[in-house]
């Protein structure tokens, strides 16, 4: 019995090990009940940094491409220390899908991924923002779309029901999220 279960977790083991993160996701979600996906392009922009990201991060066949997605994870990397970690692909999907429903040429980034040492400091400074933010964990992002009012924006991302949604009054942006579904 426990020849048989070395041997499992060895097979395990190299399953994971020869799988890209990217495709084991792929393969794990590709009967996943989200279906809320764009064309596999996207165009973003850091309004920190103006970086400009444009890409095709996924192929006709439903296959993630790992050096696209590593290029979202720097685009979308912390503010406060540079450091990069990887952004949902769920949250990617949904992006895409904003920016195809909308027809707008690119979604502006105010926010993706935060350090929990960045979030803490934002927190500090503003009482909007969460403690246990799901930026920290590549789940969320704030955005702007040229062209799109806010609230429209907000009230479609909330009509999905794939996550939090937050329109922020003055600030112009409106978060999105792929966690539990609520809105403010």
């Amino acid at each position: 019995m426990a020849r048989f279960v070395r041997t499992i977790a060895f097979l395990v083991f190299l399953i994971v090990v020869s799988f890209p993160a990217s495709r084991l996701e792929t393969a794990i979600n590709h009967g996943s009940p989200f279906r809320f996906t764009g064309d596999g392009k996207i165009n973003l922009i850091d309004t920190h940094t103006f970086e400009r990201l444009v890409i095709v991060y996924r192929d006709k066949d439903g296959f993630y491409d790992d050096l696209t997605l590593r290029a979202v994870n720097h685009t979308l990397r912390c503010h406060g220390k540079s450091e990069k970690y990887p952004i949902s692909l769920k949250l990617i999907e949904l992006i895409d899908h904003l920016q195809d429903n909308f027809g707008v040429e690119e979604v502006q980034v105010i926010s993706g991924y935060r350090s929990p040492e960045y979030n803490a400091a934002l927190t500090r400074r503003s009482g909007r923002v969460a403690h246990n933010s799901l930026h920290m964990r590549g789940l969320a992002m704030d955005i702007r779309m040229p062209g799109v009012d806010k609230h429209k924006l907000g009230q479609y991302a909330r009509s999905l029901r794939t996550g939090g949604v937050g329109v922020y009054g003055g600030s112009g942006f409106v978060h999105v999220d792929v966690g539990p579904v609520r809105s403010w």
